[in-house]
């Protein structure tokens, strides 16, 4: 009997420290691909260029933004928060950019032409006046994609440019120092 009890508080001694040892971990998914689309050049495609853009005319996009980021490997219910950190490189007009999400990668070659169908759903937006870093709230954004993509497929974040705005943002073609980061926390 007293056997068991040690065995019974040596096991509850290991649970504990497990469990005050388990936290929140932060996880940067890595950018694997960025490029744009542009509604006047339809059947050409961006994904070698130093700067992505995003722009709108009348209320209407014209130039689209895909960032493709690794697979995801967590579940929503584990993640607590994240963020979308970009550089912003020039603001021919400033405006509001809002994300968007595909459950897939988009690849450098896409096209106005053929560019893909991403999620309808709004899931963040940032008001862009000037360069330098921005930092999105991509929290609802990275719970979406852990819900699409919880098999570790690579999704991707897709910037829109509302009303008329037109901005463009740091490639991974450019500096290391300016690549987009996607960075969340989970349990």
């Amino acid at each position: 009997m007293r056997y068991y009890a040690i065995r019974a508080i040596i096991a509850l001694a290991c649970i504990f420290l497990l469990a005050s040892c388990a936290g929140a971990v932060k996880v940067t998914s890595a950018l694997h691909i960025d490029t744009y689309t542009d509604a006047e050049n339809e059947d050409q495609s961006f994904g070698e260029e130093s700067a992505v853009w995003v722009s709108s005319h009348m209320g209407e996009p014209v130039r689209i933004a895909y960032l493709s980021f690794a697979g995801m490997t967590k579940l929503p219910e584990q993640i607590s928060s994240a963020n979308l950190k970009i550089y912003v490189k020039g603001v021919e007009r400033p405006g509001k950019v809002t994300l968007y999400l595909y459950d897939n990668a988009a690849m450098n070659t896409v096209t106005w032409a053929d560019q893909p169908e991403y999620d309808s759903q709004a899931l963040g937006s940032i008001e862009i006046q000037e360069t330098g870093w921005q930092t999105w709230d991509a929290t609802d954004f990275v719970k979406k994609a852990a819900v699409e993509c919880s098999e570790g497929c690579s999704f991707s974040v897709v910037l829109v440019a509302d009303e008329d705005a037109s901005i463009s943002f740091a490639s991974q073609e450019g500096s290391e120092e300016e690549k987009a980061v996607l960075q969340y926390e989970a349990f």
